[in-house]
């Protein structure tokens, strides 16, 4: 059970993480399909998943910088059914207890009872109670020692891991120069540091080649394998809007070592952001996107020697222009592409990875996260990045004027594209005047996730 897990999309994430040194167990069936429905093992998710393409959901959280001195960061609730009153409105806003947490990205917990919502600036990580009201969540827990317990700061990617933990990227420490980065884990229902996954931020072993950077994380446990990306120092990355603090190397681990094997450099602040696995049985290639040089980067392991060539396919002559995001359909057959500073989301087909092609491009003023529905049917856009960057006078024009989610219908079993789902291709919910604790104004949504009626795979984030 363990290894058909694990070869799901994002299940990988889960099984190297929680179960360490188990998963090398699973390599002997790398290439070999787990023998279950056929719907299955064609979309690449196991049995138990099949039903979660036929929920449609009926709500995002949404994770929403309060863009005001005086007023918490929030989770907006957002409706998504078509079919009820509610569509495209703010249903409900659950705040932060404290202002001032910088909300960027969150997770659910394994049994999706619970979000956990850590604050970048503030190191906090707050618990809500989803299972009782999902429509309006309570919070269950704050815990305010992650950063001195860890020695690592500012806590990113949210994964839910069994056991009743969480792996979460840190991208930086408490050290003078705030690196380097690192991985923890930490309790699910208290929000607790319990342990390191990997290396902590000082006195590295003489042997330790990283990391050095920390942002993401995607993998694939029956190779053995982890790869996490890059963004950079906080000390320098979280003032202002400038492409210079980007770092330059991401690293790929063995999992069941928790130990970085290679540090692959993609060039002078290149930045690289989310790092996505293609989910087909016996491949080990992945997507990286770095927006310190508008590219998109294809690592692949073909000759399965536990070690990665990365090869640039996408580049600004493609029309990539700091791509924040980037997503897989769960098919594994389109890619999806923000570029914060060239104003579209891009669609691709990467049925040949090494060539991505082309098939549309819409626009979205500073367009930010993904979110894409279970049956590939529907893809939601944000545009809030970060306060310091969205709020910067001196780099380029206004980031945070027009702050919204977007919808589009991608008809991806058939002619693809993307088409808006307002006429005219405005924001489906406008967030540039929302109530907030204390005033009224624009927002910053950013991270997106559905209802916890559409079950999420493993370690899927």
């Amino acid at each position: 059970m363990l290894c058909k897990l694990a070869t799901t999309r994002q299940g990988l994430v889960a099984a190297a993480l929680g179960l360490g040194l188990a998963v090398s167990a699973c390599a002997e069936d790398a290439d070999t399909p787990p023998d279950d429905d056929a719907e299955a093992r064609e979309r690449q998710v196991p049995v138990d998943q099949v039903n979660s393409f036929l929920t449609r959901e009926r709500f995002l959280y949404v994770d929403t910088i309060a863009q005001s001195a005086t007023d918490p960061d929030f989770v907006a609730v957002v409706g998504a059914d078509p079919h009820q009153p509610d569509f495209g409105q703010i249903i409900s806003r659950t705040d932060m207890p404290n202002v001032g947490d910088e909300v960027h990205h969150f997770g659910y917990s394994l049994d999706q009872d619970r979000l956990i919502v850590p604050g970048l600036f503030s190191g906090r990580v707050h618990v809500f109670d989803v299972e009782t009201d999902p429509f309006h969540p309570q919070l269950t827990a704050v815990n305010e020692d992650l950063v001195r317990d860890s020695g690592y700061t500012v806590p990113h990617s949210v994964v839910a891991l069994p056991g009743g933990q969480l792996g979460v990227t840190m991208i930086g420490s408490t050290t003078t120069d705030s690196a380097p980065g690192g991985v923890v884990l930490i309790n699910d229902h208290t929000g607790a540091f319990s342990a390191y996954f990997g290396p902590p931020p000082t006195d590295r072993a003489p042997d330790e080649i990283g990391p050095r950077f920390m942002y993401d994380l995607d993998g694939r446990a029956e190779a053995d394998r982890l790869i996490t990306t890059t963004f950079g120092p906080p000390a320098l990355c979280g003032v202002g809007l400038d492409p210079t603090c980007l770092g330059n190397e991401v690293a790929v681990w063995s999992t069941s070592q928790r130990k970085v094997l290679q540090v692959a450099d993609l060039g002078t602040n290149s930045g690289a952001l989310e790092v996505r696995f293609i989910e087909k049985y016996g491949q080990r290639r992945a997507f990286i996107n770095a927006a310190g040089t508008s590219a998109l980067w294809l690592a692949d392991d073909d000759d399965k020697d536990g070690f990665f060539d990365f090869t640039q396919v996408l580049g600004p002559e493609d029309g990539l222009d700091i791509p924040i995001d980037m997503l897989l359909s769960y098919d594994n057959r389109v890619m999806y592409i923000s570029n914060w500073f060239g104003n579209t989301v891009q669609q691709y087909d990467i049925t040949d990875p090494f060539h991505p092609a082309l098939i549309d491009e819409v626009d979205v003023p500073h367009p930010n996260m993904l979110r894409l529905s279970r049956d590939n049917l529907r893809l939601y856009v944000t545009n809030s990045l970060l306060s310091p960057w969205d709020n910067d006078p001196d780099f380029g024009p206004p980031r945070n004027d027009r702050y919204g989610i977007w919808l589009f219908d991608t008809d991806h079993w058939h002619a693809r594209g993307m088409t808006s789902i307002t006429a005219d291709g405005s924001a489906w919910v406008d967030f540039t005047s929302v109530q907030k604790a204390t005033t009224t104004g624009p927002a910053g949504p950013h991270m997106m996730f559905f209802d916890p009626s559409v079950r999420l795979a493993p370690g899927e984030h």
